[in-house]
C-alpha cells in the first residue's frame, strides 16, 4: 500500500522542526510565554496524578513545563519530526511517563476516551487543521466529563491590515466569508490553511462542539512583536507585562490582539 500523501501542514513542520525552537528564542516570545503560561497555571487539575495533552506539541515546550509541574502528559502533533524533538526534549528531562503520539487533531482514536484532565492547545493547532470542528469534537471525546481545554486560535480581525494591502474589496470580503487565510511559505505545497475566528465565533466554535468558555483573553493586545527592543531590560518587561494584563481580559481590547486564548471546560447536559 502507497504511502499518504503528507498534508501541507505535517510537511512545513517536518522541514522547520530542526530550527524551530531558534525562531520563538528572545525577549518578546518569554514576555509572550510567560503571559501564556500564567493562563493555563489557572487552569491546571488540582490533582496532579490527573493525565494532561499536549495537543500541536511542537518541539515539547509546554508539554515539558507540563511534565515540570508534576503531570503525566501525552504530546501529540501532526509531525514525525515535531514529535521525535518533544519525546528527546521529555527524555532529556527525565520523565519516564510522557507518551509522544504521531496523530492529526482531526483523528484522535489512539487516545483513550473520557481520560484526559486537561487539554493544552498552543500555536493555534485546531485552527490549522483541515476541520476545526472535527478537531474540536475528538478533543471533547478524550477529555474527562470535568476536563478543560486551553487553546488559542488566530484572531481574523487581526489580519484585516494584511487584506487591505491587497487593495482588491472582492479579496477582503471572501476572507472575511471563508476566515480562512494561508500559511505563507514559499513552497507552495506548505502552504497550509489556517482557520480565522473573531472573539464571538470562538465562543460560538467551542459551543457547538460541547465546550463552555471559562475565560478568554487576548494575546497579546500591545503589538509588541513591533517593538521588541523595549522588553530586553527585565524590570521594564515587568512592567509592560502588568498593563499588558490590564488590558487583555477587555472584550473590546482582545479585538486588536493577533491570537486568541480560551480555557473551555467540556460542558454538561444543562448547560
Amino acid at each position: 500500500m502507497p504511502k499518504p500523501r503528507k498534508q501541507s501542514v505535517e510537511r512545513y513542520h517536518d522541514r522547520v522542526a530542526h530550527n524551530y525552537d531558534h525562531s520563538y528564542d528572545d525577549a518578546y516570545w518569554q514576555w509572550h510565554d510567560a503571559i501564556t503560561w500564567e493562563h493555563i497555571k489557572a487552569n491546571l487539575p488540582g490533582d496532579q496524578r490527573a493525565p494532561v495533552l499536549d495537543l500541536g506539541c511542537g518541539t515539547g515546550k509546554w508539554g515539558v513545563k507540563l511534565s515540570r509541574s508534576g503531570f503525566t502528559v501525552t504530546c501529540v502533533d501532526i509531525s514525525r519530526a515535531m514529535v521525535d524533538r518533544a519525546a528527546a526534549k521529555l527524555e532529556e528531562s527525565g520523565d519516564e511517563r510522557a507518551t509522544c503520539v504521531q496523530a492529526d487533531l482531526c483523528d484522535l482514536s489512539e487516545l483513550p476516551a473520557d481520560h484526559f484532565a486537561l487539554a493544552v492547545a498552543m500555536g493555534d493547532p485546531i485552527g490549522c487543521t483541515k476541520s476545526p470542528p472535527k478537531a474540536l469534537k475528538e478533543i471533547r471525546r478524550v477529555l474527562r466529563p470535568d476536563g478543560i481545554l486551553v487553546a488559542t486560535f488566530d484572531n481574523k480581525l487581526s489580519a484585516l491590515d494584511y487584506y487591505l494591502h491587497k487593495s482588491d474589496p472582492s479579496v477582503m470580503e471572501e476572507f472575511l466569508r471563508r476566515g480562512q487565510t494561508r500559511w505563507l511559505t514559499r513552497d507552495r505545497e506548505e502552504q497550509f490553511p489556517i482557520h480565522t475566528y473573531t472573539p464571538a465565533e470562538v465562543r460560538k466554535l467551542l459551543s457547538k462542539a460541547g465546550f463552555s468558555v471559562l475565560d478568554m483573553i487576548g494575546k497579546v493586545v500591545l503589538p509588541m512583536r513591533r517593538y521588541r527592543h523595549i522588553l530586553e531590560e527585565s524590570q521594564a518587561r515587568r512592567r509592560w507585562m502588568k498593563i499588558e494584563k490590564t488590558l487583555h481580559r477587555d472584550p473590546a481590547a482582545i479585538g486588536r490582539a493577533s491570537h486568541i486564548q480560551v480555557a473551555a471546560k467540556v460542558a454538561s447536559g444543562d448547560e
